[in-house]
């Protein structure tokens, strides 16, 4: 089952429609699962102790980092990318989006734009299985052709498969990410850089912080941090993040975006020095 999260409202053209997959379709697959996944694996988070364990807890630190859920601020950096289509360079970009979970940043661009290559990084393997990768497909080659389809059949897995192709999926923490990303040369690294909601935790910061520090193309890479400006219990925000850039001095930032709602919610761009 799937389900419309994002409509543009553009002028000068069709309005961009994004879809999930309902989450009470990944419970059900989940329920489905399970019982094989713990016969091969008693020792690890099984994907159904995941999701119990999400019912009172939107983040289990070192098990589960929020993948499941759309937070608001992937919906802001959705809208923004949206607007400043025309005026931002997408083609023949390379995109990395960290902390991916449902993707629908990441996801625009990869529907949206022609030639460029996204890839995809998420604490949780299950998330990426179970939300990533189904949001990818049912946004480019097993997209919809009207709003009011609720379920889909995969009549064609070779395009799945061949569309999959087209991006890397990283699963893990952030520290060692860069080794594993096998970044070379500068060449190689990334030209854009997508993250929405990854800077509660002010343990998690300088690893994410990091990550981007060497995963960005210089001298023009970017990088958008969408967030918001204090998580409440946790004790990360935009201010923490903006010190320890500060601090670095190797980033110029930018507030690029905000909303103003019960808890102020902002994009961050930044670029290099």
């Amino acid at each position: 089952m799937i389900e419309n999260v994002f409509k543009s409202i553009m002028d000068d053209k069709e309005p961009i429609v994004l879809y999930r997959r309902c989450l009470s379709d990944v419970k059900f697959q989940i329920a489905q699962n399970d019982e094989l996944e713990n016969e091969v694996n008693e020792t690890s988070h099984s994907s159904a102790k995941i999701l119990e364990l999400t019912v009172d807890n939107d983040v289990v630190h070192g098990i589960y980092e929020g993948g499941l859920k759309t937070w608001e601020c992937s919906l802001d950096l959705v809208e923004y990318l949206s607007i400043k289509s025309k005026e931002i360079n997408f083609s023949g970009k390379k995109i990395l989006e960290l902390g991916c979970g449902s993707a629908l940043p990441g996801i625009y661009l990869l529907s949206t734009q022609h030639s460029i290559c996204v890839d995809f990084q998420d604490y949780n393997e299950h998330v990426l299985k179970l939300v990533t990768i189904p949001n990818i497909l049912i946004n480019t080659v097993l997209r919809p052709q009207s709003d009011n389809i609720s379920e889909l059949d995969i009549l064609e897995e070779t395009n799945c498969l061949d569309q999959l192709k087209n991006s890397r999926f990283f699963k893990g923490d952030w520290n060692g990410l860069t080794d594993i990303l096998n970044l070379y040369s500068n060449q190689e690294k990334y030209d854009i850089i997508l993250s929405s909601e990854t800077i509660y935790n002010l343990d998690s910061i300088p690893k994410l912080y990091n990550v981007i520090k060497n995963a960005l193309k210089y001298p023009n890479g970017i990088a958008y941090i969408a967030a918001k400006t204090i998580y409440f219990g946790v004790g990360g925000g935009i201010l923490s993040f903006c010190q320890l850039i500060e601090q670095d001095h190797v980033f110029e930032v930018n507030v690029v975006y905000t909303k103003t709602a019960h808890v102020r919610r902002e994009i961050l761009k930044l670029s290099f020095l």
